[in-house]
């Protein structure tokens, strides 16, 4: 159903490609620091391989390490950090305008990503959000027992605890539909960021989608 603005009290963010853009360069930084992440935990395979592994990863699921996880007994928490550690913040794409439109929504807004604090707090840095939100404004994975958006409702819950707000009274905003059921699941409202590529039908656990950050601010603030 259409978004609901009356209920909405507060923002949850996802961070990456949501408030700013990835670009080819990022893309190529992610498998090369999931690469060499592997290789420091111990995996059996030469650089060339491990990195051909990370760019299959990437195309067919989206996340530069599944297969080091699913093929080769790497976990995701023992990859989260010197994954996150090794790729460069400064490949991405910041996206003109986003300080000021998030500074004109005045409600609440908190950040939760998948990625680390570590890598959260150099984005920010590097697109001039860090002054939005501080450290108690962001909620990574190892804050949430490395439980994924996608499959677990814990890391919605914390960022209702941390902003106060019933769950029924946040929206959600994300690049991808997956991380949104759960959202839906816990009482959030959801918003798709589709980046000039919008779905033809929403599914049930998506209440609106948006271009960018830009247009979902100006139709809060309509």
């Amino acid at each position: 159903m259409p978004l609901d603005k009356s209920r909405i009290h507060g923002v949850v963010w996802d961070l990456d490609n949501t408030l700013y853009r990835f670009t080819d360069a990022f893309y190529k930084s992610c498998t090369e620091a999931a690469a060499q992440a592997a290789l420091e935990m111990g995996i059996k395979l030469s650089y060339e391989d491990t990195l051909k592994l990370a760019e299959r990863s990437e195309q067919e699921y989206g996340y530069s390490m599944h297969g080091y996880v699913t093929d080769h007994g790497l976990t995701y928490a023992s990859l989260h950090f010197p994954f996150h550690q090794r790729i460069d913040e400064t490949v991405i794409d910041p996206i003109e305008g986003v300080e000021k439109a998030l500074r004109r929504i005045k409600m609440p807004q908190v950040i939760l990503t998948n990625a680390s604090r570590c890598w959260a707090q150099r984005v920010l840095k590097f697109t001039g959000l860090d002054q939005m939100f501080p450290d108690d404004k962001i909620v990574p994975m190892e804050d949430v027992n490395f439980e994924p958006k996608a499959r677990s409702t814990k890391g919605f819950r914390k960022a209702a605890k941390i902003l106060g707000i019933p769950p029924e009274n946040l929206l959600m905003v994300d690049d991808l539909d997956r991380n949104l059921a759960m959202a839906y699941e816990v009482g959030l409202q959801t918003a798709y960021i589709h980046h000039g590529d919008p779905m033809q039908e929403l599914p049930d656990f998506i209440d609106e989608q948006f271009k960018d950050v830009l247009y979902l601010e100006k139709f809060l603030n309509r």
